[in-house]
């Protein structure tokens, strides 16, 4: 299959914007990153000296494996042990080239280095009777350790061979649920432009397929297909591609239905609530959180919990008096105490420290910035969360810092995200450090802020 575009190095890029410009002010420029480069270069190289050009197609993803001197040389520079570090990947090298008793790559091209997908006989759970050989035949038949596919192309992927429909049982459904626990952990780690394309594949295989397995296994399958959806309606929400998350959410109500699970479509309108947010679209997610509280479905209480901290964040946008804001937010808290023995896959990552971050975002938005950041300050902790939502939230800690007039200190917390966001493909976070950038504009004579400002022109 041929790539009609290659994805952006953001690791090389970001990599590059950690260094610091000669001169103190920014970061290290495209021509600085080529002279430094030239001067340690080995003289075996025979390509001729590196330019702001060079290095721009790089970052563009034209050039995505430079030859040895260049790489070694990018290397010492960047500060980086691997090639993969910086996003360098030989796409001459398929997945399905890697010696059968390795672990299998999804799509090495698409994410510029290898993830891992365990078979059942690699992980904990020994006694599964999913066994390697049938694992590979199965993968194999379906296409996931095929040729690269592009983050827009969805149905990109190979057929699926002809005995597929053997392997597609309850067995496979465990399995393809497996490997979307580890996309989500892998989302944490680094972000979507990692754990996307592997769960593009899940869907593949369950879009291609619910038409042709047993009847007794359509539902289960169904069911994974709509927790996959739904999440990979987060991961183009957070790499900041609003028509695709629409579409993968709405696939996702869809396919809950006829599994007949029934709190799904309430939980997707909590899921579009939270995107109206990006947009800062208050009637939206005001609207699309009441929705879910009069629903026909029977939703768990903590996901109750969390439409009605939707609720109380909308009330907040549409400037309600504080008192109404605070008592939508109690009403939250006791929701979420209430269902603190939910055992829903549903909003389980919803728990108290995630609550009294929403909760500073309440008072940011109801006009209390130091009430907000007094909050982000006790409960913002990097072991907490994972870098990427460490990085988003920490970016708004900065917005109320900003709001409160202490734009030195909002400076140096939105350039400490900066790299992170960038690292995780998280566009999501990158637009609230534009909206940071904007807020500070009036201190543009501080240092600090002036730094940040230069930082921002370049990413």
């Amino acid at each position: 299959m041929t790539l009609s575009r290659r994805p952006p190095n953001e690791l090389f890029r970001a990599a590059r914007l950690c260094l610091t410009s000669a001169d103190g002010e920014g970061p290290l420029s495209r021509e600085e990153l080529a002279d430094r480069a030239n001067k340690i270069m080995d003289p075996r190289d025979s390509d001729g000296p590196l330019t702001a050009n060079d290095i721009g197609k790089i970052e563009r993803g034209l050039v995505s494996y430079p030859r040895k001197y260049r790489r070694q040389a990018f290397r010492t520079v960047l500060g980086v042990d691997t090639d993969a570090d910086i996003g360098l990947i030989n796409r001459r090298t398929r997945p399905s080239d890697a010696p059968s008793r390795k672990p299998i790559s999804y799509w090495d091209d698409v994410v510029g280095h290898p993830i891992p997908v365990l078979l059942p006989s690699q992980t904990a759970d020994t006694t599964s009777p999913f066994t390697r050989g049938r694992a590979e035949a199965a993968i194999t038949s379906l296409g996931m350790a095929g040729p690269a596919l592009t983050l827009e192309d969805l149905d990109r992927i190979d057929a699926v061979a002809g005995d597929a429909r053997r392997y597609l049982d309850e067995t496979l459904v465990a399995f393809l649920e497996q490997q979307l626990a580890c996309c989500a952990a892998d989302d944490g780690l680094r972000g979507p432009r990692y754990a996307l394309p592997p769960t593009l594949g899940i869907l593949s295989i369950i879009q291609r397929n619910a038409g042709v397995v047993r009847w007794s296994v359509r539902r289960p399958l169904l069911r994974v297909g709509a927790r996959a959806a739904e999440f990979a309606g987060w991961l183009y929400r957070d790499a900041g591609h609003a028509s695709a998350a629409d579409y993968w959410r709405d696939r996702a109500s869809e396919w809950a239905m006829e599994a007949a699970d029934f709190a799904m479509p309430g939980y997707i309108l909590i899921k579009k609530s939270q995107a109206a947010w990006d947009a800062r679209d208050a009637t939206r997610m005001l609207g699309l959180a009441e929705a879910v509280q009069g629903g026909p479905w029977r939703l768990p209480a903590r996901i109750m919990a969390e439409a009605v901290q939707q609720q109380a964040r909308g009330k907040a946008m549409m400037k309600s008096n504080r008192q109404d804001v605070d008592d939508t937010l109690e009403r939250a808290r006791e929701l979420l105490e209430e269902g603190s023995t939910d055992k829903s896959p549903l909003s389980a990552h919803y728990d108290k420290v995630l609550f009294e971050v929403q909760r500073a975002i309440c008072y940011g938005e109801s006009g209390r910035p130091e009430e907000a950041a007094a909050v982000y300050a006790e409960i913002l902790k990097p072991a907490v969360f994972s870098t990427r939502d460490y990085a988003y939230f920490s970016t708004l800690h900065a917005q109320t810092l900003a709001a409160a007039e202490l734009p030195d200190d909002a400076a140096a917390m939105g350039t400490s995200a900066v790299h992170d966001a960038l690292a995780a493909g998280s566009t999501r976070t990158v637009r609230e450090l534009s909206r940071l950038s904007a807020s500070l504009r009036q201190w543009e004579h501080r240092p600090a802020v002036a730094s940040f400002q230069r930082l921002m022109q370049a990413v």
